[in-house]
């Protein structure tokens, strides 16, 4: 019998990506704001990322170029610095605010089994957990190499698979309202979680992340077909991750007010009919997976994609690509410590965020049809017809979504 060579690794890290504290957080209060009626938001967010993150991906293989490195040999010196500007405010900025709400969610799952643990310093009280959870991703980043990441990465993805789709199955959801929630539903009330599914899953950062780490992982263009199958299966994995929270959430929609989720012991009250007491431990372990994951994978995704900027090797072992990520990771570790919210930074990266995903894609789309790149790799029409659709449909999204901020 033929052996088939399927290797799991850089979709996998895209999952543990996207699926984040604030990936847990929203889907759980979509499902109790609107039940089952957002899982179609869900299902297009995961094929639209499927598609870009297969081009990428290819990117990555076949050029051996990451997307940065396309930009940057591909535009003027002056659209050079307006990209730049533009990957620094999304990336830089925008991935420091996040991180603090990454450490943040590993804090809020990590405190259900040791409590809160703070001092008093100069008047502020100071929250230990986000330092030593600090150290710990600077020991990786510093120690560790980019397959202890990858495995790390990979196993708590499917713990976090084991946890919430276990949660759903035991919230026994209702079938026919899950069929009724694959139709598309968008008006005044859901429009803002709409926007929030679609921009937690389709993440301009994990492009350039897929296509560096796609590039280290896969020597080969007969890797390509591997490659593949490691994206789509990662990545429906992420969504059904997150189909499962709605589906959790809308079945216990009744115990629990969106506005009193602040940490997991409110999430788990979705759970107390179904696993009494431990249902807080159950979901901590997943926010924690959750959080933990992003917490890694938002610094070394901005140390990635910066090294077209500061003419760095993207290399785990190259000193400039730890020091960006260990910078990202203080400047969060600072946010989610002293409780300081930075809500203004965060409307920033998502406003910058809002037009950056529609120049990414449109600039991915442009750079998979060109030979000298791909040779005979290239999108076909008909794979292009789809790509312009989801780029037409994210501008659209974008527009509206910054007319709210």
């Amino acid at each position: 019998m033929k052996k088939i060579n399927f290797k799991l690794g850089p979709g996998f890290i895209i999952t543990s990506a996207f699926i984040g504290p604030g990936t847990i957080t929203l889907c759980t209060l979509s499902g109790i704001e609107f039940g089952y009626s957002l899982i179609w938001c869900i299902i297009f967010s995961i094929a639209a990322t499927s598609y870009l993150q297969e081009l990428s991906a290819r990117l990555g293989i076949i050029s051996r170029l990451g997307l940065g490195d396309i930009f940057k040999s591909n535009t003027h010196n002056t659209l050079n610095k307006v990209f730049f500007i533009f990957i620094f405010l999304s990336l830089f900025i925008g991935n420091s605010a996040y991180e603090s709400g990454n450490i943040s969610g590993t804090v809020m799952g990590l405190e259900t089994f040791t409590g809160s643990i703070t001092i008093n310093l100069l008047k502020f009280n100071i929250n230990l957990l986000p330092i030593f959870i600090s150290i710990f991703l600077i020991s990786i980043i510093a120690y560790g190499s980019y397959k202890v990441f990858e495995r790390m990465l990979v196993s708590l993805v499917f713990v976090m698979s084991l946890t919430f789709i276990v949660t759903a199955i035991l919230s026994k959801p209702d079938l026919n309202l899950i069929i009724d929630g694959l139709i598309p539903n968008i008006n005044d009330n859901n429009f803002i979680y709409v926007i929030g599914l679609i921009g937690t899953t389709v993440v301009p950062y994990n492009l350039f992340l897929h296509s560096y780490i796609s590039k280290k992982k896969w020597k080969s263009k007969k890797d390509y077909k591997s490659s593949i199958y490691d994206t789509l299966l990662s990545i429906f994995i992420g969504g059904l991750i997150s189909i499962s929270i709605i589906i959790t959430s809308a079945g216990a929609s009744g115990l629990i007010d969106g506005n009193e989720v602040k940490n997991a012991i409110d999430l788990g009250k979705q759970l107390s009919p179904y696993l009494g007491d431990f249902s807080k431990y159950f979901i901590s372990i997943g926010l924690f997976s959750a959080g933990i994951t992003s917490s890694i994978t938002a610094p070394i995704a901005t140390s990635y994609a910066l090294s077209s900027i500061f003419n760095y090797k993207p290399e785990w072992k190259e000193k400039k690509f730890k020091i960006v990520s260990i910078i990202i990771i203080l400047i969060g570790c600072f946010f989610s410590s002293t409780s300081y919210n930075p809500i203004y930074i965060i409307k920033l990266a998502q406003f910058v965020n809002g037009l950056f995903l529609p120049i990414i894609g449109i600039s991915l789309l442009w750079a998979v049809n060109q030979t000298h790149y791909l040779g005979n790799y290239i999108n076909t029409k008909y794979y292009n017809v789809i790509g312009l659709l989801i780029i037409i449909l994210s501008i659209l999204i974008s527009l509206r979504s910054l007319s709210l901020l």
